[in-house]
């Protein structure tokens, strides 16, 4: 008997943390956006829930485009806000003000600005922490207004995927 609730004890620690390790958390990271406003996030996404689509690279741009009229849909139909965090490492924050020139450049809209916040940071830890990886494929990543992950698709949109967002909403 006493060996079966040794093992119950272990299981329900065991399923305690794994649920808490596939949850996810978005770590706290002060950053700026495209109109150079100084954000602390998750804090500072200031919605009830958040959609935070999450690219490695400039090719990845197509890829979120993807999901652009989605994201305007479910933001008109839920008053979900949106936005485009590329992630890249903390080893090019000395180049931090060309790359998001860069970037301003190539983006007229004010509000576009305003959604896209570059995150200089330990891309391995980011991504452990929301509970995801690779840098290969873009995640569309659903928070809470604490920074909670609720719900996480990888890849191009689709239907599919749109569907299982919706449903964290």
């Amino acid at each position: 008997m006493k060996k079966l609730n040794i093992f119950t004890a272990f299981l329900v620690v065991l399923l305690t943390f794994s649920g808490t390790a596939l949850a996810g958390q978005f770590p706290s990271i002060s950053a700026k956006n495209l109109n150079e406003v100084k954000m602390n996030l998750p804090g500072d996404f200031g919605a009830r829930r958040s959609i935070v689509m999450i690219a490695y690279s400039q090719k990845q741009q197509d890829d979120v485009n993807t999901w652009l009229p989605f994201l305007q849909q479910a933001a008109k139909k839920s008053g979900v806000k949106f936005y485009e965090t590329p992630v890249i490492s903390s080893g090019y924050g000395l180049m931090s003000g060309f790359i998001n020139n860069g970037m301003r450049s190539g983006i007229t809209s004010k509000s576009t600005r305003a959604k896209t916040i570059t995150l200089f940071t330990n891309v391995g830890t980011f991504n452990r922490k929301i509970g995801v990886s690779g840098t290969n494929t873009i995640h569309a990543v659903v928070i809470d207004k604490n920074g909670k992950v609720l719900e996480t698709v990888s890849g191009t949109y689709s239907k599919a995927k749109g569907q299982k967002i919706n449903a964290a909403l």
